[in-house]
């Protein structure tokens, strides 16, 4: 009832193999050595921690939650998921949703671009978890007080600003 029948355009997309350029290699490079950082900051911390860190954040950057500080770990956690949910998708871009209608024609600029979008977005949702982990830590060791105000909408633009460019460079390239 609610569902949408898919056209034949849509079931026979492309199916075309992506060289991985040098911003698209700088990305995944970034991404992973982030990632790695990450984890590394992680297992470095908890031997430092208190037994009770901050867990949640209101809108102001301000803690409102606190928790074990094995809490730490769900950032990374989520962080590592989000990543391989990314990559996994990144594997099939006949399958993702486009702005635009696939055809031969356009396909490779609209997988490149899309491909590179995720790589972008990989990389900035490990720097934020990684951002917030390190606050987090640093709020529990009394060196800080909250992530500060701007967290809220500097973060909120690092992820809206390339979702707009996308959308805009994939409507270009029809």
């Amino acid at each position: 009832m609610f569902l949408r029948k898919r056209n034949n355009l849509e079931l026979n997309r492309p199916v075309i193999k992506l060289e991985a350029g040098p911003i698209d290699l700088i990305l995944e490079i970034l991404a992973i050595v982030s990632l790695l950082c990450f984890l590394g900051f992680t297992l470095y911390s908890m031997t430092r921690l208190p037994e009770t860190i901050p867990t949640h954040f209101n809108s102001g950057g301000e803690p409102d939650t606190y928790g074990s500080k094995n809490s730490l770990w769900m950032l990374p956690v989520v962080a590592l998921v989000i990543y391989s949910i990314l990559t996994l998708v990144g594997k099939i871009p006949e399958k993702f949703n486009y702005p635009v209608r696939i055809t031969q024609a356009n396909a490779r600029v609209q997988y490149t671009l899309r491909s590179r979008f995720l790589r972008y977005l990989k990389l900035a949702m490990v720097l934020m978890f990684f951002f917030i982990s390190y606050k987090t830590v640093m709020i529990a060791l009394g060196n800080t007080r909250g992530l500060g105000m701007w967290f809220l909408p500097v973060f909120l633009g690092i992820i809206l600003i390339p979702i707009i460019l996308y959308l805009i460079l994939a409507r270009r390239a029809r």
